[in-house]
């Protein structure tokens, strides 16, 4: 279920009604956006995580559209916070996820959702905790989820990936996960050198960087009074901004963001426009999902808002970038 049509490509992620709300989303938006990527062909939704009113609205959705066959909602186990005190390396596995506080959440997410089954889980992991004494009845409570028919699969979400750690690349092949979860885009690589060796669904977090890679974002940016991106500093707004213009040679659409402070201005002045004829993509958002999507992995962007929706479903369906312009993007990036 998780790779088909569209939804091989792209999907829609980190849905959130709350993030929206700060960020100037209305509700109703968010919906009308879910239901057109949806219409749209998109077929799995990757929910916040522990956001029940977002899983609530994503399974009222499917229903509406009777596309329970074809979408997978994709839900995320919270950990449980750590408690003050202890040894500084004692085994938290069994504090953070215990075997039947995790009963416990998809029991509940079943009741909220009105699902017959939640087609995948995401269990947040640390890699090192394959070694912790409360693994075995971790996995085995899985299974035991899946064979009663309450979780189609689970996948492992990791929030950290060493390409070149024994334990992240056990956690990655372990057949307990049916998809991996990863924070991908043209700014955090980690994951690359182990794409070949993964057998399951790689889903891509965060494939536009939070924001940074929409090519909006820059030094003097509008934000909505509880937009969490506010946390940006200006020398990051400012990094973020000359990124942009390092790239936008190479679109049809110039970013926003490479105009908005005189580093990025003097980047911009320096690059070498491509004639209209050899430009691959529209927008710097619309590059840096092909970029992802063209390495395997399957891309959710968040998509609060209608307008976004169908600059996901065209680079879903664009043709894969060229090799000049990936060796052009990676030289830009390092």
């Amino acid at each position: 279920m998780l790779l088909t049509g569209l939804g091989s490509r792209a999907g829609i992620g980190d849905l959130s009604l709350a993030i929206a709300a700060d960020r100037g989303v209305d509700a109703r938006e968010v919906e009308r956006a879910l239901h057109h990527a949806l219409e749209l062909g998109l077929a799995t939704v990757d929910v916040h995580p522990g956001e029940t009113d977002a899983e609530k609205l994503a399974a009222s959705v499917v229903r509406t559209l009777r596309a329970r066959d074809r979408v997978a909602i994709t839900t995320t186990v919270p950990v449980v916070p750590l408690r003050p005190g202890g040894p500084p390396r004692r085994d938290v596995l069994p504090e953070q996820l215990p075997a039947r506080y995790v009963v416990d959440q998809v029991e509940s997410t079943l009741r909220a959702t009105r699902l017959d089954v939640l087609p995948l889980v995401q269990l947040p992991l640390n890699p090192f905790w394959r070694h912790s004494s409360a693994w075995a009845e971790l996995a085995g409570t899985c299974g035991q989820l899946v064979r009663e028919g309450k979780a189609l699969a689970f996948a492992a979400r990791l929030e950290t990936v060493s390409s070149d750690d024994d334990d992240t690349r056990a956690v990655v092949a372990d057949p307990l996960f049916a998809a991996v979860s990863v924070v991908y885009s043209l700014c955090e690589r980690s994951i690359e050198p182990l794409l070949p060796s993964i057998k399951v669904p790689v889903l891509a977090r965060r494939p536009l960087a939070g924001g940074g890679l929409a090519g909006t974002l820059g030094p003097g940016v509008k934000l909505p009074p509880r937009d969490d991106r506010h946390a940006l500093d200006e020398p990051t707004l400012e990094r973020m901004a000359v990124a942009a213009a390092r790239l936008a040679p190479e679109l049809e659409q110039r970013p926003p963001a490479a105009t908005s402070c005189d580093a990025a201005k003097a980047v911009l002045e320096r690059g070498t426009r491509h004639r209209p004829e050899q430009l691959e993509a529209r927008t710097l958002a619309e590059l840096a999902l092909r970029y992802v999507m063209d390495r395997g992995a399957l891309a959710l962007p968040r998509l609060h808002r209608h307008a976004h929706v169908l600059d996901t479903v065209a680079a879903a369906s664009a043709l894969p970038l060229t090799p000049a312009l990936i060796a052009r993007i990676l030289v830009e990036k390092s």
